[in-house]
């Protein structure tokens, strides 16, 4: 499938079919709109996110990936 194809089967197809294309699926004015701005091909596994915007406002992740990295690290280990 060319990229341009299956960027529009995760993003304004399912919002053609949940009937929220005016409101979603495109960049546009007036529609709402989550975003990444990467270093490469946003499918390509090498790639890193550089700038999360979630609804329209840059986020950082930063913070949860720390909170999930604690939470994960102290769980119990299985016995070898």
């Amino acid at each position: 499938m060319p990229d341009e194809e299956a960027l529009k089967a995760v993003t304004l197809h399912p919002a053609q079919i949940f009937g929220l294309a005016d409101k979603l699926g495109t960049i546009e004015p007036g529609k709402m709109a989550d975003l990444i701005v990467t270093d490469g091909d946003p499918v390509a596994i090498p790639t890193e996110i550089r700038y999360p915007f979630i609804n329209g406002e840059l986020t950082s992740t930063y913070k949860r990936h720390l909170r999930l990295y604690e939470q994960y690290r102290k769980r119990p280990q299985a016995a070898k």
